[in-house]
């Protein structure tokens, strides 16, 4: 059997922490990828440190490059870098420079980058009989709640986390013979934004849950998965 690999983009104490805990708990080795890791205490914490920026297409692909060498190539990818910018002026979307909505941006467009790596490793022949190969990108409802309701400071990771619904929904049903592409977004009692926005910065156990599952149940979801504080699925 193929060695289970996670590779974590955007590592950090909440979100990967937890998912990184709960996949070792299942067998995974796991590589967890931020833009200044703590080599020593990432290691002491039994996984694989390594270096990568979320909006550098180089570095995106340098860091899968290194993963490939030193666990093998992974078969789950969790996407969890983002950048939050906002403008001077919250009402003046324009004010925000171009250099600021570009490195949102660019984070965006990062995940085709990393998809592309990923679905590499998901072809190769240490993983031709492994039947959970799962790409996942933390996402948000800023897709698809109206521009009014979270304002139009979100300007940059508005247009950051609908480029990569938008990709999620396209690969999903491009690859769904080979692989699993998911958007994964903690929302509110009614499906929007959550209620309160400090609840989203710990909520790592809820997200480690979520991911888990996704990673290792057999059956094939919607690429869009939405859920709630409590971790579950949110339904309508």
């Amino acid at each position: 059997m193929a060695p289970l690999v996670a590779f974590i983009i955007g590592a950090g104490k909440n979100i990967g922490d937890h998912t990184a805990a709960a996949l070792k708990g299942k067998g995974y080795k796991i590589a967890l990828g931020s833009r200044n890791p703590d080599f020593e205490q990432v290691k002491k914490d039994g996984y694989f440190p390594v270096a990568v920026d979320a909006a550098n297409t180089e570095s995106v692909k340098a860091a899968f490059a290194t993963v490939n060498k030193e666990l093998g190539p992974p078969n789950a990818v969790v996407f969890n870098a983002a950048a939050r910018i906002l403008p001077p002026v919250s009402e003046d979307p324009l004010t925000l420079s171009f250099e600021d909505f570009k490195q949102q941006t660019d984070i965006g467009v990062n995940v085709y980058v990393a998809a592309q790596e990923a679905v590499k490793g998901f072809r190769s022949d240490i993983h031709k009989d492994t039947p959970l190969k799962t790409f996942i990108v933390t996402g948000n409802p800023l897709p698809w709640v109206h521009a009014d309701l979270p304002g139009p400071q979100l300007v940059g990771i508005t247009v950051e986390k609908d480029i990569q619904w938008r990709l999620m929904e396209i690969l999903s049903g491009a690859y769904s013979k080979e692989a699993r592409f998911y958007f994964v977004s903690l929302v509110g009692k009614a499906g929007g934004v959550v209620d309160s926005i400090p609840d989203f910065f710990t909520s790592g156990p809820q997200h480690s849950q979520v991911y888990s599952d996704l990673i290792t149940r057999e059956d094939r979801l919607g690429f869009e998965y939405r859920f709630t504080l409590d971790g579950k699925k949110f339904t309508k």
